[in-house]
């Protein structure tokens, strides 16, 4: 029996001018099961190779009773997979995808330490699916620090504007690399990137801290290294690459 599933496009949102939201829907049952932090694999009619026709992406919308997923997905220049997501793909188009994988996930018990989430551009999916279903549950802290380059990149600014006002156990804090927050913008926002964010706010190695970090390689593995030469342990640090 294949791994496959039958899947289709529900409805698509745009969320910047390079990003946008797509809803994926599984017809084959009423709900969809998976832990925030996971991602859908899609089967994309873009090759004659099917190894190179599969794309992964992190779901951006935590687990909500439905058969629904969001998945939030940058145009690459020149990526065949997102050409032809954002420039033939919309509602009513189906594609294939398989069960939710991947280990990018917290814990199910209750957590006994504090989270430090260091993202740069859609990286923040896996991040706002697991906001949303642990703040509301949760007594530790949770700081997310998105790093972008421009206000207009800064995807889902509002909702987390909006939890750090409901949850008084979780920050955001944005960083802008090209442009400075009062030149265009009243976003309250660090001119430069998240290292700098980190490396103040936790200089002092704490073992009661984890750091998660989601997005393009380069942010990541100069995280992981400057956290590391910090002080912090291997085990403190957990990574998701985005290529």
């Amino acid at each position: 029996m294949s791994k496959w599933k039958e899947a289709v496009i529900t409805r698509t949102q745009d969320r910047s001018p390079t990003v946008r939201s797509f809803w994926v829907a599984l017809p084959d049952r009423e709900r969809l099961d998976f832990w925030p932090g996971q991602f859908l694999t899609l089967d994309l009619p873009i090759s004659e190779n099917r190894r190179e026709r599969w794309r992964s992406y992190s779901i951006a919308s935590p687990p909500n009773e439905t058969n629904e997923a969001e998945l939030c997905i940058v145009q690459l220049p020149g990526g065949r997979g997102t050409k032809y997501l954002f420039e033939e793909a919309g509602a009513g188009t189906q594609v294939l995808t398989k069960e939710p994988g991947g280990v990018f996930t917290l814990p199910e018990r209750p957590l006994d330490y504090d989270v430090v989430m260091v993202c740069t551009g859609t990286g923040v999916a896996p991040f706002r699916s697991m906001l949303y279903q642990r703040l509301p549950r949760e007594n530790r802290y949770f700081h997310l620090i998105f790093g972008c380059r421009r206000p207009e990149d800064l995807l889902y600014r509002e909702e987390f504007e909006r939890l750090s006002e409901r949850y008084p156990n979780f920050t955001y804090t944005a960083t802008l690399s090209r442009e400075l927050p009062g030149e265009t913008t009243s976003l309250e926002a660090l001119a430069g990137y998240v290292h700098q964010v980190y490396q103040r706010n936790y200089a002092t190695p704490r073992s009661d801290l984890r750091f998660y970090l989601c997005g393009w390689s380069a942010m990541v593995d100069e995280a992981r290294a400057n956290l590391l030469a910090m002080g912090y342990a291997e085990q403190q640090v957990i990574l998701e690459l985005y290529g």
